[in-house]
């Protein structure tokens, strides 16, 4: 055998290796959601967000020599892209939302509830932001955000991350597997919808 086919074949025994673990992690976090207790939605979202946040914090200190997670308060590009969450994570938004006495734009989100993954760029650039997005670039519900922007950390410079820039393929995004088949998991069994829609339903649900 040449040295490129055991190369060639390494190669393949490792991915099919770490194919077989995701495979494990995916079904073990699918079998927890199911299970799940759905009564109380703002608690499920809340108790994901802090499994979330413990595995982000476990899995940071795996970091390859000289890399660091370069998102700060301020660093906002990411929040111009359409966002999926569950209807949970919606509940738990429209509750901070309440308990904060913030006034999202509900016009905005009525606008941007009529775009799609697919056609969210074809907005206005003004309409593409968060509507949770304050005007020093900071999320105002922070400590509710969902799973899905917790989770999207980038190691490489944050102004590459506007679309704008034409840097995006030099992003190097920071990957927890772990988080990503938790987060895929309970996307499958909870249910998906853009950020706007959900967020405007459970507003209007708890009227």
């Amino acid at each position: 055998m040449t040295d490129d086919s055991k190369f060639a074949a390494n190669r393949a025994a490792h991915n099919e290796k770490k194919a077989a673990w995701l495979r494990t992690v995916y079904e073990r976090n699918l079998a927890q959601c199911r299970a799940a207790d759905t009564q109380d939605a703002p608690a499920l979202a809340r108790k994901a967000h802090t499994a979330m946040d413990t595995q982000l914090q476990q899995d940071s200190t795996t970091l390859p020599d000289g890399k660091q997670i370069r998102c700060s308060k301020g660093c906002s590009h990411c929040c111009h892209g359409p966002v999926e969450i569950w209807p949970q994570e919606a509940a738990l938004l429209a509750q901070f939302v309440r308990d904060a006495g913030l006034t999202p734009d509900l016009a905005l989100l009525e606008r941007q509830s009529r775009y799609t993954v697919e056609t969210w760029r074809e907005q206005a650039v003004a309409d593409q932001a968060c509507v949770f997005l304050d005007a020093k670039g900071a999320c105002s519900v922070y400590a509710a955000r969902p799973n899905t922007c917790r989770k999207l950390l980038v190691m490489s410079e944050p102004a590459w991350c506007d679309a704008r820039q034409g840097r995006m393929e030099d992003v190097d995004r920071w990957f927890s597997w772990e988080a990503e088949m938790m987060e895929v998991a309970a996307l499958e069994v909870f249910g998906m919808a853009l950020l706007p829609r959900a967020v405007l339903a459970a507003l209007n649900d708890g009227e």
